[in-house]
């Protein structure tokens, strides 16, 4: 008998659709910040690094409830790594908001703005497929949606940077937009490894 019972814990999944959410509310914000008048961005850059603590946070309880999982070694890790990996997404989605404030960057590209948007249906996309992953033969389509948006996001980094570098603006400005331009890339890629490890969990059940 327990001399302090253990509190309430949520099930395993629950908590991976808890980091799913925080990262369609941070897609949201990340949005806000690019959109918004930039006098407003150092609230919402705020905001977005408390919704990456709170992944980083929830990503330590998947691995503690993983370490008393009745599940394979394999299973185990796959899992591990796909929090870490949806983490790592909403940790991208905060270094872009910051450097936003950082460089107090005025307006923002379309396209950039456009790449936010695909980020928002990436976010999306991995709540549904999260809801799926105690059944993952329904994951089957996630991967495939992923590289498209992937795709896209590409073509629009290249509309991006051709639209920086043919503005005439000054030096800092025009590098400044471009660093924003890669992260908000890296925040898409960061989604694909979400997709492509949560496949290995429909390989591997096959």
């Amino acid at each position: 008998m327990r001399l302090f019972p253990r509190r309430y814990e949520k099930p395993l999944f629950d908590l991976f659709g808890d980091i799913a959410q925080l990262l369609v509310s941070g897609s949201e914000c990340l949005s806000r910040t690019l959109g918004e008048d930039p006098r407003e961005r150092a609230r919402l850059a705020a905001q977005l690094h408390e919704q990456s603590a709170d992944a980083v946070a929830l990503t330590r309880r998947v691995a503690n409830r993983l370490a008393e999982a009745l599940i394979t070694p394999f299973e185990a890790e796959v899992l591990h790594s796909l929090a870490l990996r949806m983490s790592d997404a909403l940790d991208a989605m905060e270094r872009a908001a910051d450097l936003t404030v950082r460089f107090e960057l005025g307006s923002v590209a379309d396209p950039l703005l456009e790449i936010a948007e695909l980020i928002s249906r990436a976010a999306e996309i991995t709540v549904e497929a999260v809801w799926h992953l105690s059944d993952v033969d329904e994951l089957r389509e996630y991967p495939a949606a992923m590289r498209r948006l992937d795709t896209h996001g590409e073509r629009l980094l290249r509309g991006a940077l051709t639209e920086i570098y043919t503005s005439r603006a000054e030096a800092g400005p025009m590098l400044a937009s471009r660093e924003v331009a890669f992260q908000l890339r890296g925040v898409l890629e960061r989604f694909e490894l979400v997709a492509r490890n949560a496949d290995l969990l429909r390989i591997k059940d096959a």
